[in-house]
Parts: structure tokens; C-alpha cells; sequence
């Protein structure tokens, strides 16, 4: 009799610390897919014309270009694949950062990163690195640009969220 009440608080040890390891596993996994820092939702809605000669060169797969509204700016890209993409220029990470995280474009790798151009050259504030799809390639960032939808009609694309 002893023995099975050993037996059975045995068993119930187990079952005890599986519950906790699964529950443990749980709320980390859900805890880093949330943004500590999301960025501000704010009104966009951007019209841009491919028909004006300021927006020829967007005809090309690989272009860009800066626009304001967003956050901190909303950036343009008719991607590689032939899509175009547009997201806010603030940086998933520590995007609040008021000396920081404002994406500029590195065309040697057709990427984004982060920090700003100056007088004296591009300077970083993070090692984040951005596809132009908007995911993350190199971190410390974690979360994917925000991605404001696009609809194209003829010539003419609308940004908007």
C-alpha cells in the first residue's frame, strides 16, 4: 500500500512539472511574438503617380522612393518580384527611438537599415537589416517592418492602412 501511494505521487510529480514546462513554453512563445515596442498606428493615405517624371524610375524593379506620412516617413519599393511593397520608415526596433530608427536604403544590397545620412556619411544607430519585402535579415530587430497595404490602379498606386 505505501508503495503505490509512492508510485502515485511519483507519477503525480511528473504530471505536475510537464503542466508547468508547457505552460512555461507557452507564454515565452507568446511573449516574443508580441512587439514590446509596436509603432503607432497614424492615418496614411498616400496617392502617387507613375505617369509624373518624378515617379519614372519607380517603373523599375529595385526603385524606390521616400514619401512623407506614417510615423516617420513611408518609403515605396517595387520590389524584385514586381510587386510594390510600402512601409513606414520607423525601424521595428526600439522604434520610439526619437536619435534613431529611421530606415534609409542600402542599394548595394537592395535593403533596408537603420540610422540616417549625414554630412559625413551614413551613420547606424542599430546592426538591423531589412529585406525589401519588409522582413527582418539581420537583427537585433525581430519584428518585420509595418506594411501599409497597396492598390494599383493603372499608373496610379494608393497607400493607405
Amino acid at each position: 500500500m505505501e508503495e503505490r501511494v509512492r508510485k502515485d505521487f511519483t507519477n503525480m510529480n511528473r504530471l505536475v512539472v510537464f503542466i508547468l514546462l508547457v505552460l512555461g513554453y507557452s507564454c515565452a512563445k507568446n511573449s516574443d511574438n508580441a512587439n514590446p515596442e509596436p509603432i503607432d498606428n497614424v492615418p496614411v493615405s498616400i496617392t502617387v503617380n507613375l505617369n509624373l517624371p518624378s515617379n519614372f524610375h519607380l517603373q523599375n524593379v529595385g526603385s524606390f522612393i521616400f514619401l512623407t506620412g506614417g510615423v516617420k516617413g513611408v518609403v515605396l519599393v517595387h520590389h524584385t518580384d514586381d510587386n510594390f511593397y510600402a512601409f513606414d520608415r520607423a525601424c521595428s526596433y526600439q522604434p520610439n527611438s526619437v536619435s534613431c530608427s529611421k530606415l534609409e536604403v542600402d542599394t548595394a544590397f537592395l535593403q533596408f537599415r537603420c540610422g540616417q545620412t549625414t554630412s559625413q556619411g551614413f551613420q547606424k544607430c542599430c546592426e538591423s537589416r531589412f529585406f525589401f519585402d519588409g522582413s527582418v535579415s539581420q537583427s537585433p530587430a525581430r519584428f518585420p517592418l509595418k506594411q501599409y497595404n497597396i492598390t494599383k490602379n493603372g499608373n496610379t498606386i494608393f497607400i493607405s492602412n
